[in-house]
């Protein structure tokens, strides 16, 4: 997040905006086709973001900022209500966190109620609540403070936080109690180090997630230089769109618009994603929507419309059992298959720069290293694949993703 230095820094204590005063602004932060990909987040460190600087960072490609609000029991950030002004006049989602401080002896009832009592002019107005889990004194582990914390927002905010942690603290404790109640898990971890990074989609996240079965969000970077910002800015990537920000959020559904007398009623806005079906095949097939259940809950009426679009393009072979697949428009081989991409490139004979075209169809491998393939059923995972056939989970090779927390039902996998 951001320098301990800046963290200690202790501004007046101060109340963030009153509900009936932000209302208005607020309103302009949900348009139902922005997308939430790319993102910030910030605290007083890159002071206050208002609305010039927030719409260069929106020009720039940012899709979302999370905002330090307050910190354990009597601090308040002094820039929050600012930027968070500025980011809805550009139309940024937003989402604030509160930074625990267990090792301070505060309790997370106490806590929790002071980051309430600091942000409740953003309770239900599509603003993401987080829990930001970096304490120091032997409290990383500490599992029952997080998830009553987590547990007394939730039932204020009637919206589930998300938590931040570092990969390396997922193996501090076990969080399979905050997993399973749902709250989703915004992990940090910077594969490239501390060089200089941008906005961009980086892919599946590198690391271990269990007991989570995958990442709501991924700070990739704290290196990045955003546009309206700065530099060396903590850099995000949200796996989802609009509609997967709104469920996150709890956000209510934009109003449908007025109809003029004597003109057709528009259709209702739908709680599934829009737009065309190969495109959110190519989404799901990137991550975005992950495993089900959440991709089911996710795809909504369209889940059956788009998974055969999916299953389709993993269900093409060629007599010697080699997979392939087809490529849609917008499409590049890092996009498809961010950690085995110059292996798909080598397979089909591609050399720099690696162009690629819509409709083409490229060789994915498949079960062509052996003479054995499965084929993921739904609801299958690799540990239950293994577990059917009597393997070990590390034999089973060729899954799509890169990552083998992300496998697709009809996909053919090699063992």
């Amino acid at each position: 997040m951001i320098p301990s230095h800046a963290r200690h820094k202790r501004p007046p204590r101060r109340t963030l905006m009153p509900a009936a005063a932000i209302i208005a602004i607020l309103a302009l932060a949900f348009p139902a086709d922005a997308m939430a990909d790319s993102g910030v987040d910030v605290s007083n460190w890159q002071g206050c973001i208002n609305a010039p600087r927030a719409q260069s960072a929106k020009s720039a490609g940012t899709g979302f900022a999370i905002v330090k609000a307050t910190e354990g029991t009597g601090f308040t950030d002094n820039t929050a209500d600012c930027t968070m002004t500025g980011l809805a006049q550009a139309g940024i989602r937003r989402a604030v966190y509160h930074f625990a401080r267990p090792e301070y002896g505060n309790s997370p009832e106490t806590e929790a109620d002071y980051f309430i009592s600091q942000t409740r002019g953003y309770v239900g107005q599509g603003v993401l609540p987080i829990l930001d889990w970096e304490p120091g004194g032997g409290q990383k582990g500490n599992v029952a403070w997080a998830k009553r914390w987590l547990d007394r927002v939730a039932a204020a905010w009637g919206t589930k936080p998300l938590i931040y942690m570092s990969a390396s603290t997922i193996s501090a404790g076990d969080w399979t109690p905050v997993a399973r109640a749902d709250y989703g898990l915004w992990v940090a971890g910077y594969p490239n180090g501390y060089a200089g990074d941008r906005l961009r989609d980086p892919g599946t996240p590198p690391y271990p997630l269990g007991p989570w079965p995958f990442a709501a969000a991924w700070q990739y970077s704290s290196s990045g230089s955003v546009p309206g910002i700065g530099e060396r800015i903590d850099v995000d990537w949200f796996y989802g769109d609009a509609v997967t920000w709104s469920k996150y959020a709890n956000a209510p559904l934009p109003a449908a618009p007025a109809v003029t007398p004597g003109r057709p009623v528009p259709a209702p806005v739908q709680s599934t994603p829009k737009g065309d079906a190969s495109q959110i095949a190519s989404a799901v097939i990137r991550g975005e929507y992950g495993n089900d259940p959440q991709r089911r809950a996710l795809l909504g009426s369209r889940y059956d419309e788009v998974m055969a679009i999916v299953n389709q393009r993993f269900s093409g072979s060629s007599a010697s059992g080699t997979g392939y697949y087809t490529v849609q428009p917008g499409d590049y081989l890092s996009k498809i298959w961010p950690a085995s991409w110059r292996s798909i490139a080598a397979l089909n004979g591609l050399r720099p720069p690696y162009v690629i075209y819509p409709g083409q169809r490229l060789a994915t491998g498949g079960a062509a290293s052996s003479g054995r393939s499965v084929v993921v059923r739904s609801g299958d995972t690799l540990s239950s694949i293994a577990a059917r056939l009597g393997i070990s989970a590390s034999s089973l090779h060729g899954y799509r993703s890169g990552n083998p927390n992300l496998i697709y039902p009809g996909e053919v996998l090699a063992y």
